[in-house]
């Protein structure tokens, strides 16, 4: 918190004033300014370089970031200039990796030659010195190198060493089978390890319940004799791991029927409706069989025959051959490097896979020159990259196909660790960061989210952090994961359902051999910032405290480089408010996978130019979508604020759009948004949009330009302030606000569609209660009636309690107001020349004032 003092050394020296009043005028204003935050060019927080054309793969470490990693995980771009303008390229592009401890690379720590991976991570400890130097060569194998440009980092005091050089010959060193999650040393302990831990003793009475309902099904008993047929094969496959792991826990001979039907698969030709994603039928779950065929393999290797054998082997190979070179890493027979590859534009059906592939790999790998290739990419990408959709912070698809994509990375991740512990793989910091983004974005007991697919279905995302935060905790002794995962389990209690168990709850089972389980504990600041990658998540209680968030104000805000692609929405400067145990303001409609209304940024929480949306984020080559260019926290307030500028695109006339926001007194929200017209545009209306679910009791003051709503017990008053009688409210309910009032952009009908292409697609654990196409929303726009060039919206929200005195708002000017509120009186002003009890310096921010 920074205090200005108000009078100047020029007033001083030209008012009229003798010494002695001049004196005492100074001592009275810095007395005032004690009690007086001005927020200014100090809470500015520059551009990283990470943040241009950020949905790719880029330099990792950054120039001159201080890494607390040693050596740090490293990554670079598959093409020097980083776009691609065609689909693909040759695969034949290799890269020279150099770290030294001088800028003249004249005698390179570490030379990774001709390596075809651009997240080579295989490298030793950093030696020597604290500040290093790094670069890339680019060339075919035999051409001269292209040398990228030289970058600094410099490793921190207290860097975790994790010395992974011998990652190549620990894969060598390999037991023989089984080797996956136990080996025939430690086989007996793991599986009895449910008599001494209390949560795997629960989990085998869910395997076992789930193997039972499997060998009784229709399914099971008429299994497939082909695969001729589409449909989702990995819902054929995947309950055959559970029979196989009922057989290992009890050795009840009624569950090795599962060998005769893993035996059918793998005789099911390349080409065929179970072949991996882009083989055969296009269900990227179908990937999936590698992984179930995987675990068979190694578990019951001595029990089959070298006749069986070979054709669960030659299965898995041309599985692993095809999802390598043919879909995730490598196209058209590994001869060509697509644009969505895990190495450049990463597509999240290729994440997926990589990772779903990695038992499949490790079951193999010893015998199997592609297998290897398979398991040393996943290894490299695992460390290097770890997630394709956000740098080290954050993952942008939202909580529901976030949490959901995790599974996969702790799935492939807790295989590994668990078959060759000299990984270490918990040293790798993008975990316990995974875990920490998550909870945040998505306080315990948050109903909804607006930010991804998927997002409008709490029990969706809270099942896939089940699956994920205890193992986060195990694998690297996290106490808020597993105080997280603790309190997800409550919060399912409280709902009266069941909560879920993980997908692949064999990997949960062993666990506990492996990892003690850490003491929970909660987040020591309930205020998380995600500057690289544009997120700020702002609570009055720590987000993984179930029992306090039930007392807890909130707003989860994003301005992300990225913009919105793939899972995630085109709503930059958006924003997700809870409060008292409710959501009370979220936009993106039902979030469904399939629909185009909440990808459209009519459907968040920000602003539109004459009703058209954030367009430049529609193209995944637009060199960045915004960010946080703000951000300060005090001893009462919160401050941010974000530059969606880029987000619209030049087409639309926008030349700015900045938005602030002071989270005061961990109580309410006052936001302060600049937007203005790109020099000769015409004047524009702007559209400032509010999204609250399960809306009742709603109110509007039109000469105080106030609303007052309630959802179930929390009540929330919103009102206007900066020239209200130039505004105008439009409230529309449900499938009404699909409509855009102002381009008449209707996504009804396409709604409609959509929901009947759900119903038909049978998705394979999404878990959760369906979503109606047009759920109970109310759509608000409040818009400018007379068109400008810039404008200015002042709004401020304040949750508060049924029954509880509602807040007392008033306007001091178009960039002030006072706030009285539970026997506080609070002042909040956004310009400078006119201070209040907090002070934000909008000019010293984005460069104008008020």
């Amino acid at each position: 918190m920074k205090n200005t003092n108000r009078f100047s050394p020029s007033f001083l020296r030209t008012a009229c004033v003798t010494p002695v009043i001049a004196l005492c005028l100074m001592l009275t204003a810095l007395s005032a300014v004690v009690e007086t935050p001005v927020i200014g060019a100090e809470s500015k927080l520059p551009k990283d370089p990470r943040q241009d054309y950020a949905r790719y793969v880029r330099f990792r470490p950054a120039h001159r970031q201080e890494v607390t990693l040693n050596p740090p995980r490293f990554s670079w771009p598959f093409l020097p200039g980083i776009v691609f303008e065609k689909g693909s390229v040759s695969s034949d592009a290799r890269f020279t990796l150099q770290i030294s401890k001088t800028k003249d690379f004249k005698k390179p720590f570490v030379t990774v030659n001709d390596t075809p991976c651009n997240f080579y991570n295989f490298l030793p400890e950093l030696k020597g010195s604290r500040k290093w130097y790094w670069r890339v060569g680019y060339g075919s194998e035999g051409k001269k190198k292209k040398w990228s440009d030289t970058r600094s980092f410099t490793i921190a005091k207290d860097a975790v060493v994790w010395d992974r050089s011998k990652f190549d010959h620990v894969l060598d060193s390999l037991e023989s089978h089984p080797r996956i999650l136990f080996n025939a040393g430690n086989k007996a302990a793991v599986l009895d390890i449910r008599n001494t831990d209390g949560y795997s003793e629960q989990l085998y009475r869910g395997i076992i319940s789930q193997a039972d309902n499997a060998i009784t099904s229709r399914q099971y008993r008429n299994f497939p004799k082909t695969d001729d047929k589409p449909g989702n094969y990995m819902s054929v496959s995947h309950p055959l791991v559970f029979v196989g792991f009922a057989y290992l826990l009890t050795g009840d001979e009624k569950y090795a029927g599962f060998k005769e039907r893993i035996l059918t698969i793998a005789s099911w030709p390349k080409g065929g409706e179970s072949s991996p994603e882009g083989k055969g039928h296009r269900l990227k779950w179908n990937t999936h069989m590698t992984e179930y065929m995987g675990f068979l393999y190694d578990w019951f290797y001595d029990e089959w025959t070298p006749r069986e054998r070979k054709q669960l082997r030659e299965s898995l190979e041309w599985r692993l051959d095809w999802t390598l070179n043919d879909f995730a890493w490598r196209v058209e027979g590994g001869r060509k490097v697509s644009s969505r590859n895990i190495g450049s534009l990463c597509s999240s059906h290729a994440y997926q896979n990589i990772l779903a592939i990695v038992p499949g790999a490790l079951a193999i790998c010893d015998e199997s020159e592609v297998a290897r290739q398979a398991l040393e990419i996943a290894l490299h990408y695992i460390i290097g990259i770890s997630n394709g959709h956000g740098e080290d912070e954050a993952w942008m698809d939202g909580p529901g196909y976030g949490n959901g994509k995790m599974k996969w990375l702790t799935n492939a991740s807790c295989s590994l660790q668990a078959t060759l512990p000299e990984l270490d793989l918990g040293k790798n910091e993008a975990y316990s960061a995974y875990a920490d983004f998550f909870a945040r974005i998505t306080p315990i007991g948050a109903e909804h989210s607006s930010f991804g697919n998927r997002g409008f279905n709490e029990r969706d995302w809270a099942s896939s952090r089940i699956h994920n935060f205890r193992r986060v905790a195990m694998l690297c002794d996290n106490p808020q994961a597993m105080q997280n995962w603790i309190d997800t389990l409550k919060r399912f209690e409280d709902l009266g359902k069941n909560a879920s168990y993980s997908q692949s709850p064999y990997i949960d089972y062993v666990l506990p051999f492996y990892a003690k389980t850490p003491s929970p504990s909660v987040e020591s600041n309930p205020v998380g910032i995600f500057p690289v990658e544009g997120w700020i998540s702002a609570s009055s209680a720590p987000p993984s405290d179930y029992q306090a968030q039930k007392d807890a104000v909130s707003m989860v805000f994003v301005c992300r480089p990225r913009g919105g692609n793939g899972h995630s929405f085109r709503s930059e400067n958006a924003f997700d408010i809870h409060a008292y145990g409710k959501t009370v303001a979220a936009g993106g409609g039902s979030t469904s996978n399939l629909s185009d209304f909440a990808n459209d940024t009519m459907s968040h929480n920000t602003v539109l130019v004459n009703g058209r949306e954030q367009e430049a984020a529609r193209d995944p080559q637009t060199k960045t979508c915004g960010r946080i260019i703000a951000f300060e926290q005090g001893a009462n307030f919160t401050y941010w604020a974000g530059d969606a500028t880029p987000a619209y695109g030049e087409k639309t006339g926008l030349g700015k759009f900045v938005r602030h926001v002071v989270f005061v007194n961990n109580e309410f929200f006052v936001i302060y948004d600049e937007l203005e017209m790109l020099p000769g545009q015409k004047p524009a209306t702007f559209q400032w949009l509010y999204h609250v679910p399960a809306c009742r009791d709603f109110s509007f003051e039109e000469d105080a330009f106030a609303l007052d709503y309630a959802v179930g017990k929390t009540r929330v008053y919103l009102q206007h302030f900066a020239n209200p009688k130039n505004l105008d409210l439009q409230r529309l309910h449900a499938a009404d606000g699909m409509i855009n009032p102002v381009t008449g952009k209707d996504y009804t009908e396409t709604s409609k569609r959509q929901s009947g292409k759900v119903a038909k697609k049978k998705m394979y654990g999404q878990g959760g209660a369906k979503v109606p196409a047009t759920p109970d929303i109310d759509h608000i726009w409040i818009s400018n009636k007379t068109p400008k060039r810039s404008t200015n919206f002042l709004a401020a929200i304040v949750p508060y309690r049924e029954g509880e005195s509602a807040p007392k708002l008033t306007r001091i000017n178009n960039a002030a107001i006072s706030v009285s509120f539970r026997g506080k009186e609070t002042s909040i002003s956004f310009d400078a020349s006119s201070p209040g009890n907090i002070t934000v310096d909008v000019a010293a921010i984005s460069g104008t004032g008020s």
